[in-house]
């Protein structure tokens, strides 16, 4: 008689049966020295970062008062222009919509449900409902946000919010996380609407669907994107109002969290299994990058899939070839630059989100707003290096090419220094029109940009921390030199391509020494990528 197998059932949680296995094999493996030891490290750690961060925290707090109090509008400030102001506010608002859409793209990337490879293809396949073991995945994601969100708006709001008090900044802060809260719901939204347009959600399920979704996976169309923008929008001007005493803003961003995370927890099954695998990948893939200290890895992890788009001219320019190996390797690496998904989307946004905080804060002191250009230039330059990112992996293949090391890095550095004295050109020409200096400084920031582009290329190829060099010891602590020479490389070349660059912005005008010095720093970068040892 044959034997039946009875259908599993669907009361059985393998997330949870993992864990509570998991937890009692630690228990029987750690002992509570080390665990205690390990507590009070962390709080010892802490304490000493919150010091340190509140002591920065108040200082500038007391400089931002002092740049608004009396006689603050005869210092010199970058933009000028009298018809630049914008209400007051209107910088942080602009900054808090900024970190929502970067909280909703990040959690696109990273997946706000998510399930590692091996749990996906044990978990996936098995008859029973996803949502309890998918649902407290995305709960403890969403606490994370929340806290996140909530003490990263600390320091912004003390700093430029001085009406109010302490209580209504804990307030603001409550408030922000729980928006910060709805840009991770409103991701996951959009992963739910790739499981409509991807079968039946299984693992290796089909790919077809007739409804297209956009890059950050919210459903294509006016709808998906805007309405998510709009809500964000509208939940960026709460947390101001919830730190000067209103008590609505706290209900009504709790409201929309609740009623989105009852729409996500309607649609969890929709997801499809390999968009939860990808996620997972993803937010290891990140999470190891962080935890190395590379930066490089953490680009990859977070870089769009490479498309497949094509033209007729494209095609028809590259099969030309080339007279020398030279020529070939330059047309090479300016169609697969050319080509690069999303290659201007981060650069431009930057310079809107700077010159949006320069118009709203226009009477705040010069070396403020040029640090915010500064902040802008620096997190810009590494999105144009995309492509020798991914060169950089396989040095070996660098090497067989009929070339030197330093041809080999000049092409790879030609069409992000062309890239980034065209942003940087532009980036100028928008603060002249603001009033902050002479037309001249639009030359002077087309020849920072060649550094700039240099500079990308630099940390692109920088060497992978190495991990096998103890710390040294200071007063301090311990600091991970090795470490952190690696992260400097590209930094050291963007500070050195826009020293000059910051100058002129001070002074007014470009005068023709400085003119000089900017195409000396510039050519300086350039050298120091071509020549400098890769290790």
């Amino acid at each position: 008689m044959a034997r039946t197998t009875a259908p599993a059932s669907p009361q059985f949680n393998p997330a949870r049966y993992t864990r509570t296995v998991s937890r009692s094999h630690r228990r029987g493996s750690t002992r509570l020295r080390d665990v205690l030891l390990e507590a009070y490290t962390t709080l010892l750690g802490v304490g000493t970062i919150l010091a340190l961060a509140g002591g920065l925290v108040l200082a500038l707090r007391n400089e931002v008062a002092r740049a608004l109090g009396s006689g603050a509008g005869g210092r010199r400030t970058i933009v000028a222009a009298e018809w630049t102001g914008l209400p007051d506010g209107a910088a942080v608002t602009v900054l808090l919509f900024a970190a929502l859409a970067a909280v909703l793209t990040g959690a696109r990337k990273l997946g706000p449900v998510a399930v590692t490879s091996a749990e996906g293809y044990w978990w996936l396949g098995l008859p029973v409902d996803r949502r309890p073991f998918l649902t407290g995945r995305l709960l403890r994601r969403g606490g994370m946000v929340w806290a996140a969100g909530a003490v990263l708006y600390l320091p912004v709001g003390v700093i430029t919010d001085l009406q109010a008090a302490f209580a209504g900044q804990l307030a603001g802060a409550a408030v922000f996380g729980l928006a910060a809260v709805c840009a991770l719901l409103l991701a996951a939204v959009g992963q739910s609407a790739v499981g409509q347009s991807a079968g039946n959600g299984q693992v290796g399920g089909p790919a077809g669907g007739n409804r297209p979704t956009a890059g950050n996976g919210i459903p294509a169309g006016p709808f998906g994107t805007a309405g998510a923008l709009v809500l964000l929008a509208l939940l960026s001007f709460l947390p101001r109002l919830a730190a000067a005493g209103e008590w609505w803003p706290a209900p009504a961003a709790l409201v929309a969290v609740v009623g989105l995370g009852l729409w996500v927890q309607t649609r969890l099954e929709r997801i499809p299994g390999r968009e939860l695998i990808r996620g997972g990948g993803v937010s290891g893939h990140a999470g190891a990058a962080l935890y190395l200290m590379d930066t490089n890895e953490l680009g990859r992890a977070f870089a769009a899939a490479p498309g497949a788009r094509t033209s007729r001219r494209a095609r028809r320019w590259y099969a030309k070839g080339a007279r020398t190996p030279f020529g070939a390797l330059l047309r090479a690496d300016a169609t697969a630059f050319l080509r690069t998904p999303g290659l201007w989307g981060r650069p431009v946004l930057l310079l809107l989100l700077c010159v949006a905080v320069l118009l709203a804060a226009g009477q705040q002191p010069a070396l403020m707003q040029l640090a915010v250009i500064l902040l802008t230039i620096g997190a810009a330059v590494p999105a144009m290096g995309a492509l020798a990112r991914q060169t950089a992996i396989t040095p070996g293949l660098d090497a067989l090419l009929p070339l030197s090391p330093a041809l080999v890095r000049l092409s790879r550095m030609t069409l992000p220094a062309a890239a980034m004295a065209l942003w940087s050109a532009g980036f100028c020409t928008v603060l002249v029109l603001l009033g902050a200096g002479s037309p001249a400084l639009i030359g002077l920031g087309a020849l920072a940009g060649t550094g700039l582009g240099a500079a990308a290329v630099r940390g692109a190829y920088r060497p992978l921390p190495d991990w096998t060099v103890p710390p040294s010891d200071t007063v301090f602590g311990p600091v991970p030199t090795a470490q952190t020479g690696s992260l400097a490389r590209g930094l050291d070349t963007i500070l050195l391509a826009a020293v000059p660059l910051l100058l002129g912005l001070f002074l007014g005008y470009v005068p023709g020494a400085l003119l000089l010095g900017q195409a000396v720093f510039s050519a300086g970068c350039v050298l120091l990528v071509m020549f400098s040892n890769p290790r």
